[in-house]
């Protein structure tokens, strides 16, 4: 196997992983969020705040050094532009709009912001299914 195949493999394997993840929170943790009782809910958060961070950090900057990678190798490719695009606005999102409604459920439950953040994290969970699709279809230029 190509060193190339191998990078494509592993961003695609990671991807393949936030996907699954990011489903799974969309659908089932974050909406759990409202069954917490609210003396419990900081102390819940805090839990949940920090094992996700270590599941998902090394995933996720792993997939934007693969992301590059690729890039790198085939900078023509408008579908690996696409790919980088898309890991850069999940990174945005992360961090300018998860991360600040984290921010403000780490000091108690508010319902509200349960609200934004399962509103808001729908678009992370399309964009890195439709990244999934994306390269699932460019898999054939690693073959040519």
């Amino acid at each position: 196997m190509s060193g190339l195949l191998a990078v494509f493999l592993v961003h695609l394997i990671v991807c393949s992983m936030m996907v699954i993840l990011i489903w799974v929170i969309q659908i089932l943790h974050y909406p759990s969020f409202y069954f917490i009782e609210p003396s419990q809910f900081s102390k819940f958060h805090s839990f949940h705040s920090n094992r996700i961070t270590w599941l998902v950090a090394p995933i996720m900057g792993i997939e934007l050094f693969t992301a590059i990678a690729l890039i790198y190798h085939f900078s023509n490719s408008i579908l690996f532009q696409i790919n980088l695009v898309g890991v850069l606005v999940l990174w945005g999102l992360t961090f300018f709009v998860s991360v600040p409604i984290h921010n403000k459920l780490k000091f108690g439950k508010e319902e509200h912001q349960i609200k934004r953040l399962i509103r808001t994290n729908w678009f992370r969970t399309m964009l890195w299914s439709f990244r999934l699709i994306l390269l699932l279809c460019s898999y054939h230029l690693l073959l040519v």
